[in-house]
């Protein structure tokens, strides 16, 4: 059994972003970026006298809510803690790990039983804690300066890295399909047990935070560009879809020449001045 439309009447999604509000029907969240303040809210007005009795539950029955966070550059699924169902108007919020969400992030609010009912009037009413009756969902696309990498704070100790507490990151292909969606074949992870970067989790506007983060975007663009140097399938003549790895590939080799081939015989020759004009790009704002 499910509460019928209109039963819950959804007031207004929101999304706060380092201490801005932003309503629910904007195409995107421009300013948002992997190390963003990022928090998610729904406020609702419901009878809860009238709900309880028309799941045929006994009063003190208790229903929560629950909010979860999808989106399409991460596989991840991020869940709220439960809350109590309240009579009239009440806001459910959810502080959200940006550094696991990018592209498109859908967040659904749902209302399900908390606690085995006391007793139920119909074979149709919920009688098992976690019955959803009720759901709603909103959509927002994430972009900003940060791009859609997906990027994730990682114990490098746990994938035998040595002396972990001294590495910086992991760019890690979980595919090299070049027809493979770019969001979801890069994942860069970020080493927890290095309190250098830390300070960059934490405070990534500080000078030290935003030192860091200019190193990472550069380090990440020469990842890449060794990446398509190397990659025996990629080629100039193949039309990658948008937002592919084979697109994104390409768009690097362009970076620093006119060919694959020119860029390649760059490189082999001097390894060294194809990534200090890559650096100079990056940092100028070229990327």
């Amino acid at each position: 059994m499910v509460l019928e439309e209109g039963t819950v009447k959804v007031v207004e999604w929101s999304y706060f972003l380092e201490g801005r509000t932003m309503l629910a029907g904007m195409e995107a969240l421009e300013d948002w970026n992997f190390f963003s303040n990022f928090r998610v809210s729904c406020r609702v007005d419901l009878n809860l006298a009238a709900i309880i009795e028309g799941l045929g539950l006994s009063v003190g029955d208790e229903l929560s809510w629950v909010l979860v966070a999808t989106s399409t550059a991460t596989p991840l699924i991020e869940a709220s803690s439960p809350c109590a169902v309240k009579d009239g108007i009440q806001e459910v919020s959810f502080e959200l790990p940006s550094s696991s969400f990018g592209g498109v992030l859908r967040v659904e609010l749902e209302m399900g039983l908390s606690e085995p009912p006391t007793r139920v009037s119909s074979p149709f009413s919920p009688s098992r804690v976690g019955h959803t009756v009720f759901r709603t969902s909103s959509r927002v696309v994430l972009e900003g300066d940060a791009g859609q990498l997906p990027i994730l704070p990682v114990s490098f100790s746990n994938y035998g890295v040595k002396n972990p507490s001294s590495s910086l990151w992991w760019l890690r292909f979980m595919s090299t399909d070049l027809f493979y969606s770019a969001n979801s074949a890069l994942w860069m992870w970020l080493n927890t047990e290095n309190n250098i970067l830390l300070t960059m989790l934490d405070r990534p506007d500080s000078e030290v935070g935003a030192t860091w983060l200019r190193f990472l975007k550069v380090d990440f663009v020469r990842q890449l560009l060794r990446e398509a140097l190397t990659h025996p399938g990629l080629s100039e003549a193949e039309e990658y879809p948008e937002g592919s790895l084979g697109a994104l590939l390409m768009g690097v080799v362009r970076l620093v020449g006119p060919s694959l081939d020119e860029v390649k015989s760059r490189y082999a020759e001097d390894a060294g001045l194809v990534e200090a004009n890559l650096q100079g790009l990056v940092n100028g704002g070229e990327i």
